[in-house]
Formats: C-alpha cells, structure tokens, sequence
C-alpha cells in the first residue's frame, strides 16, 4: 500500500509536468496557464455547488430515512474533487470537474463502495 500511494505521487505531478509542456508546445505558455487556472477556478466553484447540494441531500435524507450511509461514497468523491483543485495542473483539474457532475459522483461512488465493501469483507471474513 506504501509502495503504490509513493508511486501515485510520484507519477501524478510527472504527468502534470508532462501534460503542460506538451500543452504549451501547442498551445503557447499564455495559454495554458490560462486554462490551468481556469480549470481550477471553475471546478473549485462546481465543488463548493457540489458540495452543497450533497449536505442538502444528506440533510433531507438524514430527516426522513435516518443517516444515508450510501452518501458516503459520494461525501468522500466531493473531497477528492477539492483536493484535486488545490493541486495545479490540467489532469487533475479536468478529474476534479469531473468528479463534481452528479451522474459520474454516483456512478464512481457506487465503484468506491462495492470496491471497499469488497475489502473489508475480505480482511475480515476470509
């Protein structure tokens, strides 16, 4: 598990570093800069939009249905969304947008969840 969130770090700004000089080779270095801050710019307000709309979901939820464990994928997705706008660059800026439209943050969340049920099942059962 070390070993391979090591290597996460390690490759992602790799790939960062890698997809802007191909983008300013295309584009122009003005150019980039602006897309890789307006990408952070309008993901961090897609989130923050997000991030609202879930609490109020989970809220409402909440009233009715008792605590929405099934919103927990998604609370953890919207995390990873803002964390990734803090981070400069076009990849995790594009996930970051990506992760904050509603039908993929389900979707990517319903992977999380069976993913994570799977393991604990396996730490604990096997």
């Amino acid at each position: 598990m070390l070993k391979r969130l090591f290597l996460a770090f390690l490759l992602v700004p790799l790939v960062e570093l890698i997809l802007i000089f191909v983008m300013a080779h295309f584009l122009g270095w003005l150019w980039t800069l602006v897309f890789t801050v307006a990408s952070s710019l309008l993901g961090g307000w897609l989130a923050r939009r997000s991030f609202r709309g879930w609490s109020d979901q989970v809220r409402d939820e909440w009233g009715r249905e008792g605590f929405p464990v099934h919103r927990l994928g998604e609370g953890a997705i919207l995390i990873t969304a803002m964390a990734f706008m803090v981070t400069p660059g076009p990849l995790t800026g594009l996930l970051g947008i990506l992760f904050t439209i509603p039908k993929i943050r389900e979707r990517v969340s319903r992977v999380l969840v069976r993913w994570a049920g799977d393991k604990i099942l396996q730490r604990f059962w096997h």
